[in-house]
């Protein structure tokens, strides 16, 4: 096997440091042939992604959802046959996509899923012209992720987010939307809108946002929260509570497509990172990727 190891030394609070030592022992242990790529020192990380996708087996990528993120853009632009299976190993603040694969912080385990054959194919999210994984949302809080002052995240961790949030809380979010799927059309007033392929966002719960979220079933998850008026954030307190259930009135679509048409310039963002400007297109593109599982994770969410 040929591995190239990914790291992102400023995921986290920097404890890829702490255990890279033991990656390499591993892989030396094991005869696997690799080299090494610190995503800090590179400008076009996809870019490299993309033209060093053929050359090996696996990436194992240690850091967070926005180092997946950024990975994920460059393999997408190779034929599917020259992507290499993907084994992560989080050290970002929340890393919500290895969650949801059950894949935690213990490296000896996750390292050990090397030698196994638990690994499935996961579907992967157009959206314009990029891609991504887990989730995209416009509207409310939905800028924290990307806005947040690194040094203040791996000072605080997830706190840090909530920290953050606050600037948010006052500031009017009042977006006349237009929304179009395969099955229908509406246009509705909101101020957040939600894309999710699973069970967790920005480190929370969000179990019962979906009835049974899979990774592979070539569906994508909507809910648009309709209601619009000043204490709208102390609804999506209790909607974190609630593990994402539905409120009455807000709209949840599954689909495997949707046109969401914005009346301003409000910005996305897609798996944690700074994403486009207004009207976007989603389209679902089916087992697209090979992704290191737990085992007790593969009928749960394939």
């Amino acid at each position: 096997m040929k591995i190239l190891l990914i790291y992102n030394l400023s995921s986290g609070n920097g404890k890829i440091m702490q255990s890279l030592s033991k990656i390499k022992s591993f892989f030396d242990i094991n005869n696997f042939l690799y080299d090494i790529y610190d995503i800090r020192a590179k400008d076009e990380v996809s870019k490299d992604m993309m033209l060093l996708s053929k050359y090996y087996d696996t990436f194992v990528i240690a850091g967070g959802d926005g180092t997946i993120h950024s990975v994920i853009n460059g393999i997408m632009a190779v034929p599917m046959d020259e992507r290499p299976k993907l084994l992560f190993l989080p050290f970002g603040t929340t890393n919500d996509f290895a969650n949801m694969l059950g894949i935690g912080k213990d490296i000896d385990f996750n390292l050990a899923l090397l030698k196994t054959n638990h690994y499935r194919k996961s579907d992967v999210y157009a959206l314009n012209n990029e891609f991504f994984v887990y989730a995209a949302a416009v509207g409310k809080f939905s800028n924290v992720s990307y806005r947040i002052n690194r040094r203040k995240l791996r000072k605080f961790g997830p706190i840090g987010y909530l920290l953050n949030a606050r600037n948010d809380i006052f500031k009017k979010y009042n977006m006349n939307i237009e929304v179009e799927t395969n099955a229908f059309k509406i246009n509705k007033k909101t101020f957040l809108i939600l894309i999710a392929s699973g069970s967790r966002l920005g480190g929370f719960n969000i179990s019962k946002f979906s009835k049974n979220p899979k990774l592979n079933d070539g569906k994508i998850d909507v809910r648009i929260f309709t209601r619009t008026h000043f204490f709208s954030w102390i609804k999506l307190i209790i909607f974190y509570l609630l593990k994402g259930k539905k409120f009455y009135r807000d709209i949840h679509i599954n689909t495997n497509y949707i046109h969401i048409k914005l009346d301003g310039n409000y910005i996305w963002n897609v798996d944690g990172e700074k994403g486009p400007i207004g009207d976007i297109k989603v389209y679902t593109l089916q087992k697209q990727i090979e992704v290191y599982v737990h085992p007790n994770y593969i009928d749960k969410m394939f």
